[in-house]
């Protein structure tokens, strides 16, 4: 909404009578513009929560700890002990900073560490893209095996969420809660299914 109205504010016009008294103040235009660039903000860290290349670790210590750093007020949501975490000492230890002895014992599962090629350069970079590419180069974490393929719980959710409100449109209002369900698991779980499983089960 706040897009469209940026779009269309440079082409309206304050001296308009039929719109004068519905348009926003200067100082209101200020403070939206403001909300404008956070809500762009808090929209790429949850993009990047959907995606299937993210693990535990960049969700956790790098994503929702990067935006809790610029917004605050989010902490009785996005903190890690936060009543939406499923199970709050299992993605502490996950994502925690290793002692010494720690490291001594999870020797075994250490990775031989390889040389990277440095990635390409992306021209226009969202918030959590920069957060990732902050964190990366800050620190050079040992990496060990198993961690890297515990996805964070919330990216399924996220997009079946997201798809789900996608689906439930005006013109859908009248689906029964058994065709919606229905549909959002055809769509979530897609790679499962084909045209010629569809004919099958016909």
């Amino acid at each position: 909404m706040l897009v469209r109205y940026f779009e269309l504010r440079e082409f309206l016009s304050a001296d308009d009578k039929d719109i004068a008294d519905v348009l926003p103040t200067p100082a209101v235009h200020c403070k939206l513009r403001v909300l404008k660039e956070q809500l762009s903000d808090v929209e790429s860290v949850s993009k990047k929560l959907q995606s299937d290349d993210l693990n535990l670790l960049d969700a956790r210590a790098n994503l929702l700890d990067g935006l809790l750093e610029i917004q605050p007020s989010f902490a009785s949501y996005l903190e890690p002990n936060a009543g939406i975490v499923h199970s709050p000492d299992f993605e502490s230890g996950v994502v925690k900073r290793l002692s010494r002895g720690e490291r001594a014992v999870l020797q075994p599962l250490k990775k031989p560490s390889k040389p990277s090629a440095p990635a390409p350069e992306p021209t226009k970079m969202g918030f959590a893209d920069r957060i990732l590419k902050r964190r990366r180069t800050q620190s050079t974490s040992c990496e060990y095996g198993l961690l890297d393929v515990i996805p964070p719980t919330s990216n399924i959710v996220e997009r079946l969420f997201s798809s789900a409100s996608m689906m439930l449109r005006y013109e859908r209002s009248r689906l029964s809660p058994f065709t919606l369900e229905m549909i959002l698991f055809l769509r979530v779980n897609d790679a499962f299914w084909d045209v010629a499983s569809y004919n099958q089960a016909r």
